[in-house]
């Protein structure tokens, strides 16, 4: 599935799954693209009224081209396209509950997300996902590398985001 989107088996895939609002954050993910080498990409699943924004700031951080929108997933492909991805991450300005960071770590996908509203309720950082600061693209950045290099952590947060 990853071909599917235009990613090699070498590049480190981050998606986000989420309505494409200032809300969720998905601006700083493109952001922090450029933090990041060039064989990092995301993919953005959902649909929302700052589509085109989102695809102009990739335009005009010099990403386009890291950044894939698949529009609205259905739930019957998501469970697929999650698993096509290395990292979930949400760097939501607020949040409830937060059921894609359910979804991702059922998927087995390493979590990172923002500590605001509920997401502490069920986000432990270093056990079950990892916290970036919001809007700051450098931190989420810095908490993709982290998810990398830790030795240890990934598996870590796959297997306690599994069984949370």
């Amino acid at each position: 599935m990853r071909r599917t989107f235009g990613c090699e088996n070498s590049d480190v895939v981050i998606i986000t799954v989420s309505r494409l609002t200032l809300k969720n954050g998905v601006d700083d993910i493109i952001r922090s693209l450029t933090f990041l080498p060039a064989n990092y990409k995301l993919l953005v699943a959902g649909i929302g009224e700052d589509r085109d924004k989102l695809i102009a700031l990739a335009e005009a951080k010099g990403v386009k081209g890291r950044v894939i929108f698949l529009g609205m997933v259905g739930r019957e492909e998501l469970p697929a396209v999650l698993r096509s991805a290395d990292i979930f991450c949400r760097p939501s300005l607020s949040e409830g509950l937060g059921v894609a960071f359910l979804e991702a770590m059922v998927a087995e996908l390493p979590t990172i997300a923002t500590p605001v509203g509920g997401i502490p309720d069920f986000l432990k950082d270093g056990e079950t996902g990892v916290f970036c600061q919001p809007r700051d693209p450098e931190s989420l950045a810095k908490a993709v590398f982290r998810i990398q290099q830790e030795s240890g952590l990934r598996d870590r947060l796959i297997r306690q985001g599994a069984a949370l």
